[in-house]
């Protein structure tokens, strides 16, 4: 058995930890916030100070730090033998090369600790992992959120669940997890290439601090200053939760990356409880869960709820959409108000029109989103004109809306789609919890 301090630093390894064959670095991805320079001398102790001293009393390790590429890098000072770090990490069924978090395993750790040296070892992972930046909160600044952020590029969806779900046995409410699948970070617009945002698991801080700690002074003190600032409550506990009727789901070009390990390619996930339930935590809502892939042709499309572009790069996609489902049809045009676009009606079977329309007539963007109340651009611009590609002849099919002054362009397609409907049931299967692809969209 490992003393609380041992635990501490396999943690810290653990979460940003590469070895080598006689050497490690851990990097600390502390970023803006990390770079703060009121913060770094208060870091820097900390590394120098409490980590230095444990790496030196523990496993006869001199360490120092430096500062590059937006991190800090924590790396032995000498050529002293890693062997009984390495021996630790082993002892618990932990990876003792390389990236640890590329196939970090917490089942054997899990299990053999407890008390204050599991809570130790967590705070390990939390002072790698842990983000506390102002950007991360759920709705406002009323509920500030700690979000613990592992790369997608360890497409290691196993060592999520298993920490989520050890966060969970020890009382801590989940807010949020958001994992690397174009599901969850591409949901509407199957054309999206930068879906590969990592994964997060969110805490509102009250319910973080309620049960969890930081060893680093600098992120210490910081949460507390947060924490005042709460006032939303918690969400129910993960067993509890009931799922709102989710957003339609539409299959990405990339639902078969190589991003994505065996457990989750090839699949559609409509929440990410949903992808809990199918990697099998315990803690997943699995009748929530049930209840929605049970009624999977109400949350697929084959098409974009809404894919957003310049009139080339939208023409290009309404295009491939013509020749693979739509060959025998011909492309019409016609010009229509935005008053129309935006009645209840059209905007209750085509979802993403509004929010599409917005993109349209914003005067200014943030990449690919408007700025500005949405209700707000709609109402200025009711009575403008947009350009509408269809295929003569069908209702309730894909389209493609643009203004022309601006050169901006969208696809939205309908949730009364009967060519979706044909390609639900002759493209996906359920199995289980999992709603396979078995074709390519």
């Amino acid at each position: 058995m490992i003393n609380h301090n041992k635990a501490y630093l396999i943690g810290l390894i653990v979460g940003g930890g590469k070895l080598d064959k006689d050497t490690f670095i851990i990097e600390l991805p502390f970023k803006k916030w990390g770079m703060d320079p009121s913060k770094m001398g208060t870091i820097a102790v900390d590394i120098l100070d409490r980590i230095s001293k444990l790496f030196k009393q523990n496993y006869d390790l001199h360490v120092t730090y430096e500062i590059g590429n937006r991190k800090w890098i924590i790396k032995p000072l000498d050529k002293n033998s890693i062997s009984l770090l390495k021996k630790d990490l082993v002892q618990f069924g932990l990876p003792d090369s390389g990236f640890l978090l590329n196939s970090a395993d917490l089942t054997q750790i899990k299990s053999e600790i407890k008390g204050i040296v599991a809570e130790s070892f967590l705070s390990g992972i939390f002072d790698a992992r842990a983000s506390i930046a102002k950007s991360h909160r759920r709705f406002n600044n009323e509920a500030p959120v700690v979000s613990l952020e592992i790369p997608g590029s360890t497409k290691n969806f196993k060592f999520v669940v298993q920490l989520c779900s050890w966060l969970t046995d020890l009382g801590s409410t989940t807010d949020q997890i958001l994992y690397n699948h174009p599901n969850q970070h591409s949901g509407s617009d199957p054309y999206y290439s930068g879906w590969k945002k990592g994964f997060k698991i969110r805490f509102l801080v009250k319910s973080f601090l309620a049960k969890h700690s930081f060893a680093l002074q600098a992120k210490a003190i910081d949460i507390k200053k947060i924490e005042k600032s709460q006032t939303k409550t918690e969400q129910d506990g993960c067993p509890f939760r009931k799922i709102k009727s989710p957003s339609i789901i539409s299959v990405h070009k990339q639902n078969d990356s190589e991003s994505l390990p065996s457990e989750v390619n090839s699949k559609l996930f409509f929440h990410y409880f949903h992808i809990c339930a199918a990697m099998g935590c315990k803690h997943a809502p699995v009748k929530e869960v049930e209840k929605l892939v049970k009624n999977k042709q109400k949350y697929i499309s084959f098409f974009p709820r809404l894919s957003k572009g310049s009139i080339q790069e939208m023409s290009t996609v309404f295009k491939e959409i013509k020749q693979k489902h739509f060959e025998q049809y011909k492309i019409g045009s016609k010009k229509i108000s935005v008053k129309i676009l935006v009645n209840s009606d059209f905007s209750e079977s085509y979802l993403g029109v509004k929010q599409g329309i917005a993109y349209l007539f914003s005067e200014q963007l943030n990449g690919k989103r408007h700025v500005g109340p949405m209700e707000s651009i709609l109402k200025e611009n009711l009575d403008k004109v947009v350009t509408i590609h269809s295929f003569q002849g069908l209702k309730d099919e894909p389209l493609r809306i643009s203004n022309l002054l601006n050169g901006r362009s969208i696809v939205i397609s309908s949730k009364n789609s009967k060519t979706n409907s044909k390609l639900i049931r002759s493209n996906t299967i359920s199995d289980g919890l999992n709603i396979i692809l078995n074709e390519r969209n």
